[in-house]
């Protein structure tokens, strides 16, 4: 019997929480972990609903909450609750993680914008990492300069469709981040990219090489 321990649901948006639903409907889940509850939206009432017809358990994050799974060292620095619920985008209530094993540290982005990225800027050593999840697909929403540099990445991974409507990711986004010296990799041109760590060196993989 097929059989997840945990989904994350980064916010409410329906390309975010869409496959979720499935993934709850097939699967035997453990725990679902959520940054914000989002009633007012379908798409969340309907994986609310399945949760709960699942007897799935439910567990909020916010900013400050730490756990650890595997011997993973996870720290949630978002959604922060002094702004929480209080941004008109849903967007800038994802949550954000920093994954830490060994020396390696990965910071997950969600998709929040400019004004959580200054908001996070208040305690910037919280955002080095040695592989970013880009926010947003790389739209011109997110990846401010000082954000990028305050995260020193090696990596910058950004999940997008071979060709977004959007335009994701915007050209200028994809500079900065390469000016700021790391290595650019988008999924819509190299397919899946698994990154593996022992904690002290970084393997990294491209479905398209």
């Amino acid at each position: 019997y097929s059989k997840v321990n945990y989904i994350l649901a980064t916010h409410a948006d329906a390309d975010h929480i869409q496959g979720l639903i499935n993934v709850a409907k097939n699967f035997k889940i453990d725990t679902a972990l959520i940054g914000s509850e989002s009633p007012k939206d379908a798409d969340f009432r309907e994986f609310a609903d399945m949760l709960k017809r699942k007897n799935v358990q439910s567990t909020i994050l916010t900013s400050g909450d730490t756990f650890e799974i595997g011997g993973v060292k996870i720290e949630v620095i978002s959604p922060i609750s002094e702004i929480n619920g209080q941004n008109d985008s849903s967007n800038n209530n994802s949550i954000v993680l920093r994954l830490i094993f060994g020396s390696k540290e990965f910071l997950l982005t969600g998709d929040i914008e400019k004004e959580t990225e200054e908001y996070l800027l208040q305690n910037s050593a919280l955002l080095e990492s040695d592989i970013v999840k880009v926010a947003h697909h790389g739209s011109r929403t997110s990846s401010t300069k000082e954000f990028i540099n305050a995260t020193k990445a090696e990596y910058a991974i950004i999940p997008v469709g071979r060709k977004s409507r959007f335009g994701h990711p915007h050209k200028e986004v994809v500079e900065r981040w390469i000016e700021s010296g790391a290595k650019v990799l988008t999924t819509g041109e190299r397919g899946t990219v698994t990154i593996s760590t022992d904690g002290k060196n970084l393997e990294v993989q491209t479905f398209i090489k």
